[in-house]
């Protein structure tokens, strides 16, 4: 006697999973590319079964849950529970294979915790050259502040020189049309 699986269409499994319909068919071609194969309609439209809803429940944790990227989720997702429906062994994962897949999600986790670290450390370092510019910059403005300063004294100062000047050559200039008009006048009353 056949017995037969029920078949969900993929706004029933967006729903299921409380997914969008755009990120469903995201995540089922980053599994395809990872040689995961779903039942397909006359249409070529996908149709999921039970087994698929467990993949991508899992697909999902890995995703949402762990942040993993899209090709390292179906990656581990593959390997774990085959190629699709129609693998041997779908349903049932030995115990030895999830540990293994926690091992490997283990160093998967360890490897991007260290390039967390390091991507921090780059940015710490980042930050104190950054801090350290911002500084000499502040030390330039300053000096260069300093150095229009002094410069716009001094040329007040030559200015204020400049005027002095002025005023005693105006100064003697009046003082000898003062004397050539008194000599002038006491040549001129003969005084």
């Amino acid at each position: 006697m056949d017995s037969y699986e029920k078949a969900y269409t993929p706004k029933e499994i967006s729903l299921t999973l409380d997914i969008g319909d755009s990120t469903l068919r995201k995540w089922c071609i980053a599994l395809e590319n990872q040689g995961y194969q779903f039942i397909r309609n006359d249409q070529n439209k996908r149709v999921f079964v039970d087994a698929n809803i467990v993949v991508l429940r899992h697909f999902k944790e890995l995703v949402q849950n762990h942040s993993m990227q899209l090709n390292n989720a179906a990656m581990l997702v593959v390997d774990r529970f085959g190629k699709g429906t129609f693998s041997q062994g779908t349903d049932i994962v030995p115990a030895e294979n999830i540990r293994d897949l926690d091992r490997s999600n283990d160093k998967i986790i360890a490897k991007l915790m260290n390039y967390i670290e390091q991507q921090e450390e780059r940015f710490e370092k980042q930050e104190q050259f950054n801090r350290t510019l911002l500084e000499r910059l502040d030390q330039q403005q300053q000096y260069i502040e300093e150095r229009l300063n002094k410069r716009d004294e001094t040329l007040v100062q030559s200015l204020r020189e400049v005027q002095e000047t002025r005023k005693l050559i105006a100064a003697a200039e009046e003082k000898r049309e003062e004397e050539s008009k008194k000599g002038f006048l006491q040549r001129l009353f003969g005084k």
